[in-house]
């Protein structure tokens, strides 16, 4: 935090709870409410959501003021910080008008619907000093953080192949649960959207972001507006190359990163981690050995994975006072209240979360315009784009029932 009003903000906050409100009451922004009693020295203070009757419940369930529109609760002076849970399309404006108060602001995954939005956010928490994060918990798990060092550290040199499998199957009960999910307006997207940001995001942070990519998505099985199914091959600045594949149509074991590097092979299957070591090195050995069938010699390296959260070096932040009972999206939590109130190292800050949004923009624009397309992407050809599909989105599902059901796997 860098301006006079924020100090002064954490200021207030020191010594007392920080007040937090949830902006969206569904399923999601429930689990919210129920994890904001787990995280020390924060409250729940408010909820807000647009569906006045559905906020009304909400604060009579978790005994707090609740809001139809978020504008009336920084009115209120309700909270110190807000955790957006509202569909992504719908982060952007809370967002830019809570920071513009003064209000530290944590986005569920992804940021928003387009990098362009994004980008504003990023600057509006600059502008105003204010505490800016993500919801990427999985970033926070033992084998993730394993997976880091490894790459880090160089154990698997230059990585010359990058493979994603992100298989996160739905069915259509699922899509008919509410009228927003899975249209253009609602979601701005599909399984890149919604049900793939996390794999893909540690894609991100295992291999960096591809120079070029050649995208193809369609709606394979499900009656929805937007796409279950996308795959696209990737270019990297290095000269590697790389696949990706994302589908809410199949299920079963098979969800994968793999890399491929000089040194050694990386793949995170199914949230198990392995790595596999190379001698000699690729370059070496093809450029070396006089044996015309010989291979490099590979053996998996015995991997010590500690499950005591004492590993987050990375992050430079005292995350072993988190609590091992916690979900994942309570650890994230914890560590922006110790960030705002004692200065602990951000470990989710809102930026880094552009680069899963800026892959998935980029193969959506691929796959609309046939051809490869550069990143960073054009922001204004994606809005356009975007706007285009908004505005003629039509989709009207059959049967719609509302279910503010909260995924199992907040284990709020």
């Amino acid at each position: 935090m860098s301006n006079k009003r924020a100090k002064r903000q954490t200021a207030r906050c020191r010594g007392r709870s920080l007040r937090f409100g949830v902006i969206g009451a569904g399923g999601m922004g429930q689990g919210y409410c129920r994890i904001m009693s787990t995280i020390p020295y924060a409250r729940l203070a408010a909820v807000c959501d647009l569906n006045r009757p559905a906020a009304e419940e909400a604060g009579r369930k978790f005994g707090v003021p609740s809001f139809g529109d978020h504008r009336e609760m920084i009115k209120a002076k309700a909270c110190d910080a807000v955790a957006i849970v509202t569909p992504h399309p719908f982060h952007c404006q809370p967002a830019l008008d809570c920071m513009n108060a003064g209000l530290h602001v944590i986005s569920e995954k992804p940021l928003t619907e387009r990098v362009s939005t994004a980008d504003r956010m990023v600057a509006a928490a600059k502008k105003n000093g204010v505490v800016f994060a993500v919801m990427f918990q999985r970033r926070l798990e033992p084998a993730i953080c394993k997976a880091l060092d490894l790459i880090r550290t160089g154990r698997l040199g230059e990585i010359l192949r990058a493979t994603l499998m992100v298989l996160e199957y739905r069915n259509q009960c699922y899509y008919n649960s509410s009228a927003w999910r899975a249209t253009w307006k609602g979601e701005g997207g599909g399984v890149m959207m919604n049900q793939a940001p996390h794999m893909m995001d540690l894609f991100v942070q295992f291999c960096g972001l591809p120079s070029a990519v050649f995208g193809r998505t369609c709606t394979r099985m499900h009656a929805i507006e937007v796409e279950d199914q996308a795959d696209a091959l990737l270019k990297f600045p290095n000269g590697g190359f790389g696949y990706l594949y994302c589908s809410t149509c199949e299920t079963g074991p098979g969800q994968m990163i793999e890399l491929f590097g000089e040194k050694g092979k990386l793949v995170l299957r199914d949230g198990e981690l392995s790595f596999f070591q190379f001698h000699p090195g690729i370059r070496t050995h093809i450029k070396t050995c006089d044996d015309m069938w010989a291979k490099p010699n590979v053996f998996q390296v015995p991997l010590n994975i500690p499950q005591v959260q004492s590993s987050y070096a990375d992050y430079e932040a005292p995350l072993q006072v988190i609590s091992e009972s916690q979900s994942g999206h309570a650890k994230v939590l914890t560590n922006m209240v110790r960030h705002i109130l004692f200065g602990d190292r951000l470990a989710m800050p809102g930026a880094s979360g552009i680069g899963s949004l800026e892959l998935a923009n980029a193969i959506t624009l691929s796959s609309h315009e046939s051809r490869w397309v550069n990143l960073p992407i054009s922001r204004s050809r994606y809005d356009a784009l975007l706007s285009r599909l908004q505005r003629q989105s039509r989709f009207r599902k059959e049967d719609v029932k509302d279910k503010r059901t909260t995924d199992p796997k907040l284990g709020a």
